[in-house]
């Protein structure tokens, strides 16, 4: 009793540390590291409750072509299912549209993922083990950032453990609630990204240990399978209506070839998680747990784990490489082996090693990886120069019902902090800064342009400066009166 009561007070303990490390900068604008992405993720959400919530047909604010050559005048925005964005919007609709909110939503789906790693690692090796694996996933760098972006990548990872946890114990116990409730994670984690199709794997050996050759009669089975594939099949024949709002995505698969190319291994196992996940000196910890087996319980299912998300970067290769949040669903992982690594030096080991240099490397190992992950991770919070301020003169300046046009980028951070509907670089990308741009996109509409790149000595700048009113300029930002 006394040690359930150790137990339960680390855990709350961990949560709370957790939950602390992801309020750092959480008021910042949103104009931090992969902000394009999260700009169109709160866009949806922010345009819930300014046009009316609408779950079938989000829209985001850029009316630039997501597809070359596509039109996407009702700026639709079709990738998962806007669940995310919806429970953003019910906090929105009561206490306001504040980015924190937004990234108070994935940090409440971070710790219950922390909470489901925990039940899920002391279940199936010990409760020792299962508090190590929240204390990592509570700490690691990569972890807190991705933690409290506004994207629904912790919403996924959460539903992927919850599933994880159902099913297991349903395949245990027989019990019909778990069995619902193995059925509504599992089709949640199918509906948010593509990751959870390649958990496959784990979910195999779950039903091999339980049933063997047998699997094929388990009738339960199958139905959980059908009911909980019908809603993303479902909604991918709905999106299908909408070519103007999917993202092109073919290139996510294996751009310039770049599957298994040197170049592929060096930026997934060398740059982000040795270097950015691991922090260089966690690799040791990491290799420790993969290889050293603990306690009779313990069995493959998070090698198999591992195993999916390697197919999974293999697959889409080229998309592992450009986007290092990609690499969310290794948070889990990492964290299970680290605390199996850790758990081995300090009890297994005992007998064979030093105890004083076994804490000691410990402790350097430990330090130096948060350390050296911290080094890389810092810079994800930075903003992005301008664009906020340039977002707000923009709020400010202009009229609610204004059509922005921005200058810098295909970026649509800088259109979501001017609070309007518009175009960004993206778009003018087709046709490059010009006189002939600019009168092309008055004609579609635009009334306003704004960049924070703005060059006064060139010819494009002369000819802004010669022809349109300049509503604000400063340093950092020139708005200009289409």
């Amino acid at each position: 009793m006394k040690n359930n009561k150790l137990v339960i007070l680390l855990f709350l303990l961990i949560l709370g540390l957790a939950l602390v490390l992801r309020l750092y900068k959480i008021n910042i604008p949103l104009a931090d590291h992969h902000s394009w992405r999260q700009a169109d993720t709160a866009a949806v959400a922010r345009n819930f409750i300014k046009e009316g919530f609408d779950f079938f047909h989000p829209r985001i604010d850029n009316m630039s072509p997501l597809n070359p050559g596509i039109i996407n005048q009702e700026r639709y925005f079709f990738v998962e299912p806007p669940l995310y964005q919806t429970i953003v919007a019910g906090f929105y609709q009561v206490f306001g549209i504040k980015e924190s909110l937004a990234r108070l939503v994935s940090i409440l789906f971070s710790l219950g993922a922390i909470a489901f790693l925990f039940l899920l690692v002391s279940r199936m090796v010990n409760r020792w083990v299962g508090l190590l694996s929240a204390f990592f996933m509570a700490v690691l760098p990569y972890s807190i950032f991705y933690s409290r972006v506004i994207m629904p990548e912790m919403m996924m990872v959460f539903a992927c453990l919850g599933m994880f946890w159902f099913f297991q114990g349903w395949l245990e116990n027989q019990k019909q609630s778990w069995y619902l409730a193995a059925i509504i994670f599992t089709a949640w984690a199918l509906l948010m990204k593509v990751f959870p199709l390649f958990l496959v794997f784990p979910m195999i050996f779950l039903v091999w240990q339980k049933y063997r050759w047998d699997f094929y009669k388990q009738k339960k089975l199958w139905l959980l399978l059908i009911l909980a594939v019908l809603p993303i099949l479902a909604w991918r024949f709905w999106i299908a209506r909408f070519p103007d709002g999917i993202p092109t995505n073919i290139w996510l698969l294996n751009e310039s070839e770049i599957r298994f190319r040197p170049a592929f291994f060096r930026w997934l196992f060398a740059e982000r998680i040795g270097k950015l996940i691991l922090g260089y000196w966690g690799i040791f910890l990491f290799a420790l747990g993969l290889v050293v087996k603990i306690g009779k319980k313990e069995g493959w299912f998070f090698h198999w784990f591992l195993f999916s998300f390697l197919v999974y970067i293999s697959v889409f290769a080229f998309g592992n490489i450009t986007h290092d949040y990609y690499q969310v669903p290794f948070i889990p992982i990492a964290a299970f082996f680290l605390a199996k690594g850790v758990w081995f030096l300090v009890t297994t080991s005992r007998q064979i090693l030093n105890r004083f240099f076994t804490w000691l490397v410990l402790a350097v190992c430990l330090l130096f990886m948060i350390g050296f992950s911290w080094f890389e991770v810092e810079g994800f919070y930075l903003i992005q120069g301008g664009v906020d301020i340039a977002g707000r003169a923009v709020d400010e300046l202009s009229n609610k019902d204004a059509l922005v046009l921005t200058g810098d980028s295909d970026d649509a951070t800088l259109l979501y902090n001017t609070n309007r509907h518009g175009w960004t670089g993206g778009y003018a990308s087709y046709f490059p800064n010009s006189s002939e741009n600019i009168e092309k996109f008055r004609q579609m509409g635009a009334t306003v342009y704004v960049t924070t790149k703005f060059e006064p000595k060139s010819d494009f700048g002369q000819y802004l400066l010669d022809n349109y009113q300049v509503l604000k300029q400063t340093d950092q930002y020139a708005i200009f009166s289409l």
